[in-house]
């Protein structure tokens, strides 16, 4: 009897420890969509070690939903492209004249250890910045788009406008000024449309500008994207106008990381208080045991 209550002390105690130490697990997405209504997506399959010494849970692959689509411009995009675009974003695209791929909520991936299985949530939102050695980018892109002159579609420009890429969007309506805590932006080189067909393709993806969530040292202040709903925008940030035919995206591909929340895991570990009243219930089992 004493030997036994002693054993289970042990393990429960270590299983305290072990618990109070668990982190949660960072994995990575990939998504692409061809069309307004086309695409597909996988969360890449991770280890995540609840810390009650029986060792890490394997989960595997899980798939993404399907985005939803942000098209300011349906009537004006062709078959086979994803959107259009015809009005300035200007800093935080308020007026959500971007292209852009949104999710919300989560996604549940399966697991397995020791033939027990499990269940953890993925919530679809940005992480906060995540720094390497060397440093790498959060989140990726590439975005193919141009016009379609094959269609007769030919978008021209009277100057080279800006086009930029968002990671979420201002929501708060305030002149387009640079609301904290909402949105990271970053803006990529200026393209000239000229009659004829144009191609124009971003793998701006691995320069010095790394592309995380949030910027402590850039603008907008705060948490930028951090902790919001994944939402991706690309579009004409300002200078230049169009003199015909509208900016279309023909395909969107995006990447980067999510992050499980380990509160949600299914069945749970015990959780340090409860391990504490079974510890004690042990140690009192140990010293009837000795009597």
């Amino acid at each position: 009897m004493r030997v036994r209550a002693l054993r289970a002390a042990v393990v429960i105690w270590g299983g305290l420890f072990a618990t109070a130490s668990a982190q949660g697990a960072l994995t990575t997405f990939a998504y692409t969509q061809s069309d307004t209504t086309t695409g597909s997506g996988t969360i890449q399959g991770f280890s995540y070690d609840p810390g009650d010494g029986g060792g890490p849970i394997t989960f595997s692959a899980t798939p993404l939903p399907s985005a939803v689509v942000v098209n300011p411009n349906p009537g004006l995009t062709p078959s086979g492209f994803v959107g259009a675009i015809t009005g300035q974003t200007n800093n935080g695209n308020e007026s959500n004249a971007a292209v852009g791929l949104t999710f919300s909520g989560s996604v549940t991936a399966n697991g397995t250890r020791g033939g027990q299985n499990y269940t953890i949530q993925i919530p679809l939102r940005f992480v906060p910045k995540q720094t390497q050695t060397p440093d790498a980018s959060d989140y990726t892109w590439n975005v193919n788009y141009g016009d379609d002159a094959a269609g007769g579609t030919d978008t021209v420009t009277s100057a080279a406008v800006r086009l930029a890429f968002y990671l979420g969007r201002d929501t708060t309506i305030d002149a387009n000024a640079e609301t904290s805590n909402l949105f990271q932006r970053y803006t990529q080189d200026n393209k000239s449309f000229v009659v004829g067909p144009d191609t124009f393709s971003n793998t701006n993806t691995t320069t010095a500008a790394i592309k995380d969530a949030e910027d402590p040292a850039g603008n907008p202040t705060g948490t930028d994207a951090a902790g919001r709903d994944l939402g991706f925008y690309f579009g004409w940030r300002d200078t230049g106008g169009l003199t015909s035919g509208a900016i279309l995206v023909n395909d969107f591909t995006i990447g980067g990381l999510v992050n499980a929340d380990e509160a949600t895991l299914s069945p749970p570990v015990p959780e340090p208080s409860a391990l504490g009243l079974l510890a004690a219930a042990a140690l009192v089992g140990l010293r009837r045991g000795r009597r």
